[in-house]
């Protein structure tokens, strides 16, 4: 376990402060293998121990500068003993001069094949209810090489992605578990910097057509050369019919019309971006339509504010459509048909001059994953989902030498091979098949995130079974009285739960969030790791996330040498675990 390794470890680590602080000092702790930046927010939740006069020196600069405090770890190579099998997919998504998403802080990430951007997540947000110096609210990223999708946006994520490598224009999608505000008061000010971010970008292509024009101007009439620029200039007309891109967001019936509602009040403009939102209707805990089927009037005869249509808030670029719920209780957002002999590339002329088919993990935007939700049980009158993302079964690893062998030449035809589909061979006197030219053979990734919750029903629990990772709060302790009854009443869950869980659900690694206020030090920390890891019995790789934390799942999964799930029936967890 990741605690277990931290405790084993003794270093010395060297806190440097920004040039604005003009400070440093030293410490020693324990700390994570290789030389390596993590935020202030991890000082504490990766075990930092810093003595008390050294950390309230530091505290003096932690309000104005805390983003910029960073943390270099240089360890001694004697004392380093065995990591956890967590341990290489374990990085900061910080910003720094040498940390970019080609080349990870870690001085070995970069010859590690372990480590891509295929499939990471990162957590711009680990605290519970309210924000805390050490945590932010609610926010997780999905990030998949090229494209970027958030779990969540509690208030403060706008400036959380301004530490990160995050570009906002690579954010596309948006889910929303539940209409807390520490789980939504943050949407606006990320859909108006996603939207700054397109814009000048947009601004940007037309800068360059500009200066095209400018010079076939010259070449053809220079006399006329001032005439022939009228009204080119860039943020006019042009700017305004490009073609703009889209942002889907996900979430309960009501957060259509929170959106449009601070939008207007605000008097923000949506030039730039198509906002489109999708709200999920159905299920047990809907607030929004009647048992009719219609949006109309509530028992008082006033109109239902989580469906109703108010044209007062109505905004160009933002539209509202409903996805409904299917006979199993939950919603497929996006359901990718397989791939076939018959399936087209998705782009012949891709970036790297490759024809790539849907399911390649090189597509960026146009990368399409399955994505469900399901409902999970919170507080009364309180809808709020757990949202599963899988991608499509990812090409495998073609043998050159033996495909040529068999007479398939490079082309197409490799990459039907490489998903599993039979080719003939170029002069069609045989066919060649894929256990015959591939070497290796991935299976693809699941992420799982469960948001807050008493319990998990059976749809949710079967959409989690055997996923990559989880990620489950954690914001009750069995240690200070978190047991059957708090869960009820406050329709959240402990640290010994969710280690249940993930061995019921049989998921390779738990990533525990969602913390309370009151978690911080390394003693009360340790203690949730030992509690997580009772419930769990071994089952799962345990990690407590901290704000800027990055995890990478490698392709085809993880593969650790753990113990198999107890085999507990998914229908154990209808029912609130016991304390």
């Amino acid at each position: 376990m990741i605690s277990a390794w931290l405790q084993q470890q003794q270093q010395s680590v060297r806190v440097i402060i920004s040039k604005r602080v003009q400070n440093r000092c030293f410490a020693h702790s324990k700390g994570l293998q290789g030389k390596r930046s993590i935020g202030t927010s991890s000082l504490q939740t990766a075990n930092l121990r810093l003595r008390h006069h050294q950390y309230r020196h530091i505290q003096q600069f932690y309000r104005c500068y805390g983003s910029q405090l960073k943390v270099e770890l240089d360890p001694n190579p004697e004392e380093i003993l065995a990591t956890p099998a967590t341990a290489p997919y374990l990085r900061t998504c910080l910003r720094t001069p040498t940390n970019n998403d080609n080349n990870s802080n870690n001085d070995n990430n970069h010859n590690n094949p372990q480590q891509d951007m295929e499939f990471a997540i990162t957590f711009l947000g680990t605290g519970g209810g309210s924000p805390t110096m050490n945590r932010n609210g609610s926010c997780t990223a999905l990030r998949l090489g090229g494209q970027t999708w958030l779990f969540d946006v509690c208030e403060g994520t706008h400036r959380q992605l301004q530490f990160t490598r995050i570009s906002p224009m690579s954010i596309n999608k948006i889910f929303i578990s539940h209409l807390h505000g520490d789980h939504l008061y943050g949407i606006v000010p990320v859909i108006m910097g996603i939207m700054v971010a397109h814009k000048a970008h947009m601004n940007g292509v037309l800068m360059m057509k500009q200066r095209r024009r400018e010079m076939q101007s010259r070449r053809r009439d220079r006399r006329n050369d001032n005439r022939r620029l009228i009204g080119v200039e860039t943020g006019g007309e042009d700017l305004i019919m490009m073609e703009k891109p889209t942002l889907e967001i996900y979430g309960p019936p009501g957060l259509y019309n929170y959106i449009g509602m601070v939008l207007s009040l605000s008097c923000s403009k949506m030039n730039y971006l198509n906002v489109k939102v999708i709200e999920l209707v159905g299920g047990k805990e809907e607030r929004g339509f009647s048992s009719s089927g219609s949006s109309g009037s509530n028992q008082r005869g006033r109109r239902n504010v989580f469906t109703s249509h108010y044209p007062e808030i109505q905004t160009p670029l933002l539209t509202r459509k409903f996805l409904e719920q299917n006979d199993d209780r939950t919603w497929i957002i996006d359901a990718p048909e397989p791939v076939t002999a018959d399936t087209p590339v998705v782009d012949s002329k891709n970036r790297d001059g490759f024809a790539r088919l849907p399911n390649d993990t090189n597509l960026g935007t146009e990368r399409r994953l399955h994505i469900k939700a399901a409902e999970l049980d919170h507080l009364s009158r309180v809808q709020t989902f757990g949202y599963v993302v899988e991608e499509q079964p990812p090409p495998g690893t073609i043998d050159k030498d033996k495909a040529v062998a068999l007479g398939v030449k490079p082309s197409r035809k490799y990459g039907l091979l490489k998903c599993g589909i039979s080719v003939p061979n170029d002069d069609g006197t045989g066919e060649v098949h894929p256990s015959q030219v591939l070497s290796n053979v991935f299976r693809p990734r699941k992420f799982s995130l469960l948001a807050d919750h008493r319990m998990v029903p059976p749809p949710m629990a079967r959409l989690c079974t055997n996923s990559d990772i989880v990620v489950h709060e954690a914001t009750l302790s069995k240690k200070l009285g978190g047991g059957t009854e708090r869960i009820k009443a406050r329709g959240h869950q402990n640290a010994y739960n969710a280690g249940r869980f993930a061995q019921i659900s049989g998921c390779k690694v738990l990533a525990l969030n969602h913390f309370g206020g009151t978690a911080f030090g390394e003693s009360l920390m340790t203690d949730v790791l030992t509690e997580a890891r009772d419930g769990n019995g071994g089952a799962s790789e345990i990690v407590a996330t901290y704000d800027f934390m990055e995890i990478s799942v490698p392709r085809g999964g993880y593969d650790f040498d753990k113990k198999e799930s107890s085999g507990t029936q998914l229908q154990s967890v209808q029912k609130p675990f016991s304390s």
